[in-house]
């Protein structure tokens, strides 16, 4: 059952996966990137140095001898690095619940502990006057509709195995926010915005459906491997590029091809299988599954001047969120004539 936040005590799913285990912890990584990033700068600009100087010609010949001797056992060493690779990779892919979707991952829940307390940390210090209480009416109608949800989906062991939690914030903000251990936050700007249970219980679903498919923790091995190819990247733009400056350009214009060709494309595919699921589990409760759309309708309306592009976006557009509920909506439907019957 869902509860109001405090009154509970955080409790952790774990999402398995092969050997998550040995991943570098994320709060970890955040200090060693920036590092490793640095030193591959100055180690690339220190080969590059090297490279370009004339004192060093006949050292350069002996290494491209040395290369020429030995290209089988860099051949084959290379090969068996790339085979590791891919055997650590294929070892780590796993099945998203309910949609199927094949995915890298590393991480659980447990790893996310430190980075997720953080960012709950600042939520609620940042409206810490503006947590409603149990009995306020906001606060009771959003618990009403999230514990329907969750019976209605008890079935799913990642719904069930999950302590869920939900605060209700003061706050003309229209948004809800979840965290991998079943933390879900409603601002009462979207409570005031819906206009109906239909859409509330959409938008909700929509948020513990990122929870029951473990998006942050999919989203911070996909950053891991992103990471390492840029590290890579650096080491090799920084020793190939005559100037500083070039480096730095040709670095950013990667670091942006990475963003807006992979990352963020990524991010939207995520959005829009949350999109889905929570429709899904939405017509599982016996909720108006044809209102899920007209939401991002009335969305696109209120910031159709604000909007940014889509591929500039973690998110789909309103538009595209829209028409992809609208041609979902047949098959969900199903879900809803038999749950109600």
């Amino acid at each position: 059952m869902f509860r109001s936040f405090i009154s509970t005590k955080i409790k952790f799913a774990a999402i398995h996966t092969s050997s998550g285990q040995k991943a570098i912890p994320p709060i970890i990584w955040l200090i060693i990137k920036p590092v490793s990033k640095l030193s591959s700068i100055i180690i690339g600009r220190g080969l590059r140095k090297w490279l370009r100087s004339p004192a060093n010609l006949h050292r350069k010949q002996a290494v491209i001898e040395h290369f020429k001797t030995k290209k089988k056992h860099y051949f084959f060493g290379i090969t068996g690095f790339g085979a590791g690779c891919y055997g650590y990779y294929t070892s780590h892919l796993q099945l998203t619940p309910i949609t199927h979707r094949k995915r890298f991952i590393i991480f659980n829940s447990a790893h996310l502990k430190e980075i997720e307390e953080f960012e709950k940390k600042y939520i609620l210090e940042s409206f810490k006057d503006k947590v409603l209480p149990v009995d306020h009416k906001y606060t009771i109608n959003a618990l009403r509709i999230a514990n329907k949800l969750f019976s209605a989906n008890i079935h799913l062991p990642e719904v069930k195995d999950i302590k869920w939690k939900l605060t209700v914030i003061q706050s003309d903000i229209v948004n809800a926010c979840a965290f991998p251990n079943g933390d879900v936050f409603v601002f009462t700007g979207l409570m005031d915005f819906v206009k109906n249970d239909d859409e509330l219980a959409f938008i909700i679903a929509h948020e513990m459906s990122h929870t029951i498919l473990q998006h942050g923790a999919e989203q911070m091995s996909h950053s891991r491997i992103f990471d390492i190819i840029s590290i890579a990247l650096s080491l090799i733009i920084w020793s190939m590029v005559p100037y500083d400056t070039g480096s730095i350009f040709t670095e950013k214009i990667a670091e942006n091809m990475q963003e807006y060709f992979f990352s963020l494309p990524y991010e939207r595919v995520l959005e829009k299988e949350a999109d889905i699921v929570g429709m899904i589990l939405s017509a599982k409760a016996c909720f108006d599954v044809r209102n899920n759309s007209q939401f991002w309708h009335r969305m696109n309306d209120l910031n159709e001047e604000n909007e940014m592009p889509e591929f500039l976006s973690t998110h789909p557009s309103n538009i595209n969120r829209a028409r992809d509920l609208e041609d979902f909506l047949p098959q969900v439907q199903q879900l809803n004539y038999i749950y109600s019957n």
